[in-house]
């Protein structure tokens, strides 16, 4: 590779530990890139198997692309110390970061720099990658982690560290990142605190703070899913798990929200109120837990606890199934739960607009009435419009058919809103036309279907013509948006498939059922379907 004059120079930074599995096929990804203006800094973590002498040749067979970099003494630092040794020694005007398990298609760089050549204002490129499992299944489905925002978009601080607040798995992987250099003088590099577990998060979130992000679309960047990386070893160690509370996660948490920027009031408010938030549950969880050891500690005795626990294992696995109230031929409720509280369909409606309310902005169309646009979108709506096909139902200010709605102005909406309607048009593959449509480029729907379900019986059971699964949903948005601007999700389980079916209501699930998710039971099925701002993008 040569380094031709007045190409942005892009400064990999790939650091390694005992990585001779998987290395020599990420650093040949780096140096195929087509990108003409590459240095790769490999870095050692006090590596002891073959990958020292792997990457030491590297560096002698290519001079003038390839640097070899250790501690002091060979030392073995950490994550964060190792790549900030490759941020102090980096030459060039972008940096981007590949670990020694993951790769990159040739064509990754020049996407991702051409990227942010175009979009000037921006800092920092963030983006999905594949979480890679064909690498060693070929049968497996590769699959792309979602993007927090559209590509193409810019986003400004702090909204980016919102959004990833608001779902979690907005977190971009390293190697999705590219990062002008001169910034990190403002902001600092990584933190060496933090070993490995959330270090690049932390990473990320002083830049969110402080930085404008570009959304990159491209799906050139692979992480390598494997039982090795780091994260699942964390996972085997049961001290990382990222579906339950953790206390590496907590400690992300707290040193967010210790961080100048979000103390001293430079952060919105709604960021402050998501810290608190998170960290109200672990708080909760350490008083519980530490009353419950003290009550139990001075009422049984050791052995006295070992023995109700036996015991109550055995109760859970003997005894046959009892119906209870639930042996009958008439549900609970016909009302989907309503006049006992809150739907379970609706809880996951909300929890589903909760994760995405950062989207959910500008002029914002909703269906049937505006609750969910001014519930979930607050001051980010400048604009609230509500389509029906029926003119006399109140808050009407769009009378359409969404299947025939061509008078309705094309890229006139920043956000769709449309909860459990889509079901009840015949045409539904025309009525996702004409939403792409009334989308301006940068915009996003969020939908949601029934997927077990009973049906209604007011007035719209008339034309309650489908259900849907993940997957004819994913083939219906994606035949119309694109499959990559497409992400398709299901909520619920046996438990709460039943629950629904019989009318019960969400305040009579613990939330530990209601969070869990089965495959095969998709309760509500729910999209989020991008218009790019470009195809390139």
């Amino acid at each position: 590779m040569t380094i031709r004059a007045g190409d942005a120079l892009v400064s990999v930074v790939m650091i390694f530990w005992n990585a001779q599995e998987f290395m020599e096929e990420a650093v040949e990804s780096v140096l195929a890139q087509t990108h003409p203006a590459v240095e790769l800094l490999l870095c050692d973590d006090g590596s002891s198997d073959g990958s020292i002498v792997m990457a030491q040749r590297w560096a002698a067979s290519h001079p003038s692309t390839v640097r070899y970099l250790e501690h002091p003494g060979h030392a073995h630092r950490g994550m964060s110390s190792t790549r900030n040794l490759g941020i102090a020694a980096a030459r060039g005007e972008l940096i981007a970061f590949l670990d020694a398990d993951d790769m990159w298609e040739e064509s990754h760089l020049s996407q991702v720099v051409s990227l942010l050549r175009s979009h000037p204002e921006a800092t920092v490129v963030c983006g999905g990658a594949l979480d890679w499992y064909s690498w060693e299944d070929p049968t497996r489905e590769d699959v792309p982690s979602p993007l927090p925002w559209p590509p193409g978009v810019v986003v400004p601080p702090p909204l980016m560290l919102t959004a990833v607040l608001r779902r979690g798995e907005f977190a971009t992987p390293t190697c999705n990142m590219l990062v002008r250099a001169n910034v990190l003088d403002a902001v600092g590099v990584f933190e060496d605190e933090f070993t490995g577990m959330f270090e690049d998060q932390v990473f990320l979130a002083k830049l969110y703070l402080s930085q404008q992000c570009v959304v990159s679309g491209a799906r050139t960047a692979r992480y390598r899913r494997h039982r090795g990386s780091s994260t699942a070893r964390a996972i085997a160690r049961g001290v990382y798990h990222p579906a339950r509370p953790n206390l590496s996660y907590e400690k992300f948490l707290r040193w967010v929200s210790a961080h100048p920027l979000v103390r001293t009031g430079a952060a919105n408010e709604e960021l402050r109120d998501l810290l608190a938030g998170a960290l109200a549950a672990y708080d909760r969880a350490s008083s519980t837990r530490r009353n419950a050891r003290s009550m139990l500690g001075n009422a049984v005795p050791p052995h006295g606890r070992r023995l109700l626990r036996g015991a109550a294992r055995r109760v859970r696995s003997l005894g046959p199934v009892r119906m209870g109230s639930l042996r009958r031929l008439q549900p609970l409720s016909r009302q989907f739960g309503y006049e006992r509280g809150l739907p379970v369909d609706r809880f996951y409606i909300e929890q589903f607009l909760t994760g995405n309310a950062h989207l959910i902005s500008g002029r914002v169309l909703e269906v049937g009435d505006s609750a969910y646009t001014r519930r979930f979108g607050g001051d980010r709506v400048t604009e609230a419009e509500v389509l029906n096909i029926d003119p006399l139902l109140p808050e009407t200010t769009i009378v359409a058919d969404l299947a025939s709605a061509d008078h309705v102005p094309s890229s006139s909406f920043d956000c769709l809103v449309i909860t459990q309607t889509l079901h009840l048009l015949y045409d539904v593959g025309a009525a996702v036309q004409s939403l792409h449509r009334f989308l301006r480029p940068g915009g996003t729907v969020l939908a949601t279907f029934p997927g077990i379900s009973a049906i209604s019986t007011d007035r719209w059971a008339e034309s309650w013509y489908w259900a849907l699964t993940p997957l004819s949903a994913a083939r219906l948005f994606g035949d119309v948006f694109g499959p990559n601007n497409v992400e398709v999700r299901a909520f619920g389980n046996v438990l709460t498939s039943v629950a629904f079916l019989e009318g019960m209501a969400a305040e009579e699930l613990s939330r530990k059922v209601l969070d869990a998710r089965d495959p095969q039971f998709p309760m509500l099925v729910t999209v989020r379907a991008y218009r790019p701002v470009t195809c390139e993008s």
